[in-house]
């Protein structure tokens, strides 16, 4: 299974595309979504995507300076472009990133399926680097949960595995180890601005590697200790209210961010240590709760419903349902009916 992040910032679009990716992807991927680049680039952050589909025209940061940063960075990705925009400079452009599929909107399913199926390639060349990116990620999330002797343990094991890693060069190597590094410097500059992080030294040995390391997950850990708990419930208290209210809307990253004064970055591992689901998640089984309560108490139409509780279109609403709740809706509400 490999993950997809879908950066679009109209609506409509986005579901389609997530739509039909699920489809053909049939239960072998996971899927993230964007809705401008700024959230793009946090959730590539925190999900580390092996594929990224992404529009070119977007607020905040537009999709060929994401691909950019990516491509800078060396994070591990293959990327697929959409755009309303007939232009070989843009084309042109995203070459030099490495990118190699362009799509023109509306996007046509069939292409989508050849795009991706021209992707595998380069993604089974990922496969297991973006494993190493996962595991890291899980063991960022459980700083704030774990015991130190067991976070320090888990830290020493997964970069003493990179350290052995064979296949790839010494160079790709390090790329990976540092990729380690900018993340958790990212996020100790979050928790506590200014603070001086020490770097990976320049030919440092195997043992000065995991050592230096291990202090990194010390520094976290010890931020996460001085969080305030009573400040923190009163945040996601706030934030989840606000979902409750207004799950009809669009909720973007962007917006939950703000109220709860954090970078997107910061909020989005945040909000999922705290609830154990993405903010997508989260707002579904809001929609799908209330999805439920009108099945059972209006006479209204699956369209109907889709569009009072905030799915874009009619094929995503029943295919998040049933996914959610094991049946589709018609027969959900002739079950309960029963």
């Amino acid at each position: 299974m490999y993950h997809i992040l879908v950066a679009e910032d109209e609506p409509w679009i986005r579901s389609s595309v997530v739509e039909m990716v699920n489809r053909i992807g049939e239960g072998t991927i996971t899927l993230s979504e964007a809705t401008n680049g700024e959230e793009a680039w946090a959730l590539i952050q925190e999900t580390w995507p092996t594929v990224l589909i992404t529009d070119i025209m977007m607020p905040k940061i537009d999709g060929l300076s994401l691909i950019q940063k990516i491509h800078e960075l060396g994070i591990p990705m293959t990327y697929i472009i959409i755009s309303g925009y007939d232009n070989f400079q843009y084309a042109q452009k995203a070459i030099r990133y490495g990118v190699t599929e362009y799509l023109l909107k509306p996007v046509d399913m069939e292409q989508l399926r050849e795009a991706l199926r021209r992707c595998e390639q380069n993604v089974n060349n990922l496969k297991e680097i973006s494993q190493y990116m996962s595991r890291f990620q899980q063991l960022v999330n459980a700083f704030g949960e774990a015991a130190p002797q067991t976070a320090g343990r888990k830290m020493s094991e997964l970069i003493d595995s990179v350290l052995k890693l064979k296949y790839i060069n010494p160079a790709a190597r390090l790329n990976l180890l540092r990729l380690f590094e900018w993340k958790l410097t990212g996020l100790m500059n979050e928790m506590s601005p200014g603070q001086s992080v020490p770097s990976i030294p320049a030919d440092a040995e195997d043992t000065a590697i995991i050592r230096h390391f291990n202090q990194l997950a010390d520094i976290m850990i010890m931020h996460y200790a001085k969080q305030n708990k009573t400040n923190t419930n009163n945040i996601i208290k706030r934030v989840c209210d606000y979902i409750h209210t207004y799950y009809k809307k669009d909720i973007s990253l962007t917006e939950m961010a703000q109220l709860a004064n954090m970078s997107i970055s910061y909020f989005s591992s945040w909000f999922k240590r705290c609830t154990g689901r993405t903010l997508v998640q989260y707002i579904q089984e809001v929609r799908i709760e209330k999805a439920k309560q009108l099945l059972l108490e209006t006479q209204l139409k699956n369209y109907e419903i889709a569009e009072q509780v905030g799915f874009a279109t009619q094929p995503y609403f029943i295919r998040v349902f049933k996914s959610s709740v094991g049946v589709s809706p018609n027969a959900y509400r002739k079950r309960m009916w029963l």
